[in-house]
């Protein structure tokens, strides 16, 4: 059963100047060694404001997470993006009954957005 839905709009342009200006602060705070091993220098900024749209719909799917390398954007083999969710976070889906996220993200040069819907049985006591 479906049991939340988020989307998010990010803008490109605004992870590429939040990135100049805190560098791998930001980076470190947001975003998993595995989510950020194997980017491109030159797709860099669209694959991470993809997944920090990822990462925000599934916060709004959700209603809160712990923090936010909780939550990894991955991709299979055949490039299709999925969601491994750990710490507080994993905590928090499981108490909500989440049992799966689906996560969809897309790209069109100034812009990346991302879907995520979970997926779980229905609980009985009230989710907040």
């Amino acid at each position: 059963m479906i049991k939340d839905i988020g989307i998010d709009l990010v803008r490109v342009r605004r992870i590429k100047e939040i990135l100049e200006r805190w560098g791998d602060r930001f980076e470190k705070k947001i975003f998993t060694t595995q989510e950020i091993n194997n980017l491109s220098e030159e797709k860099k900024f669209i694959h991470l404001a993809g997944k920090f749209a990822a990462k925000e719909s599934i916060l709004k799917s959700l209603g809160k997470i712990g923090k936010w390398q909780d939550i990894e954007i991955l991709k299979k083999k055949n490039g299709k993006p999925y969601v491994k969710l750990q710490g507080k976070t994993a905590k928090i889906a499981r108490k909500k009954g989440i049992e799966k996220i689906l996560i969809t993200l897309s790209h069109d040069g100034e812009y990346a957005i991302a879907e995520a819907i979970t997926i779980g049985k229905q609980t009985n006591n009230k989710e907040k």
